[in-house]
């Protein structure tokens, strides 16, 4: 399925993209997914955009799990993540190769009765 896209805009320049995935149209699972340009790194924006794509697959497309990933060693995603009310279920050895080097990555998700005021 197509993913619904959100851009991010900032005095008429993108800074970077997020988006939601359905998964799974009948059990309501969706994945989210943000990036940013590092200039704009550590000023509320990934939090912001990941809020609002939550916000989007719970009231609008009416998701009851929603799930994201990260790799292990990107603090700021992790705090991301956990910010807006994401646990951690799983932790996936070396499941990311990038540059040459393998990364492990971490699993989040949220629950639609789990959302709190986002």
């Amino acid at each position: 399925m197509e993913s619904d896209r959100i851009s991010s805009c900032f005095h008429e320049s993108l800074i970077g993209n997020c988006g939601i995935r359905v998964n799974d149209p009948e059990m309501r699972e969706a994945n989210i997914g943000y990036e940013l340009n590092t200039q704009y790194w550590g000023q509320g924006y990934a939090t912001e955009a990941a809020q609002a794509i939550l916000k989007f697959g719970f009231e609008e497309l009416r998701m009851h799990r929603i799930w994201s990933w990260c790799v292990a060693q990107n603090l700021a995603s992790v705090r991301v993540l956990e910010k807006i009310g994401m646990r951690r279920e799983g932790h996936l050895r070396e499941k990311e190769l990038i540059k040459g080097k393998w990364y492990d990555n971490f699993l989040y998700a949220i629950l639609d009765h789990e959302s709190f005021s986002i």
